[in-house]
């Protein structure tokens, strides 16, 4: 089930825009946004912090009991699970969509279509389809998107479906602290 977990997560986070180069991913300097996340049958509520843009991003999430921070940032990410005091250091993935910069090699790439446009949590979004391969993985998404921030995310990988929502939208300055590396 982790791994089950782990490789929805991983292709969740592929499709939602996570800067590695210090490129403008959201049209906000700083803020925070809360979603819930419908991944068979189970509901995960996470809040996701930003700076600089995107350029810096942490998501706390509580998992299965297990309480855990992602932080993005300077081309890497980092996995803090506070229960178990340890950090796991990874390159960041390379299969990142920048929807405020979408170029022609991504859309190709991705298959990214736009169908669309809805209101999520008071926002005025923009539909894309697209695909993506991630760990072996195919997945097909549906993402509604406001100033580059996924908004909602209809992902089916493999047979496992993963719906995304976001419930709040905060703009404004962030904790600087959100996004230092813990030292256990």
């Amino acid at each position: 089930m982790k791994k089950i977990f782990m490789i929805c997560a991983v292709l969740l986070a592929a499709v939602t825009a996570m800067a590695q180069d210090g490129t403008k991913y959201y049209g906000i300097k700083s803020g925070s946004y809360k979603t819930e996340m419908d991944m068979m049958g189970q509901v995960i509520t996470n809040t996701v912090y930003f700076d600089d843009y995107g350029a810096k991003q942490a998501t706390s999430m509580n998992m299965m009991g297990m309480e855990m921070t992602q932080i993005n940032k300077d081309g890497k990410m980092y996995l803090v699970n506070k229960g178990e005091k340890s950090v796991q250091e990874m390159p960041q993935q390379q299969q990142q969509v920048n929807y405020l910069n979408l170029t022609d090699e991504v859309i190709a790439k991705n298959k990214i279509k736009e169908v669309g446009k809805e209101t999520v949590a008071g926002k005025e979004c923009t539909i894309y389809t697209l695909e993506m391969n991630q760990m072996g993985q195919t997945a097909k998404a549906t993402v509604s998107v406001w100033n580059g921030i996924a908004m909602k995310t209809n992902i089916d990988a493999g047979g496992f479906a993963i719906t995304t929502k976001v419930v709040e939208v905060k703009e404004g300055p962030v904790d600087a602290a959100l996004f230092e590396i813990p030292k256990f």
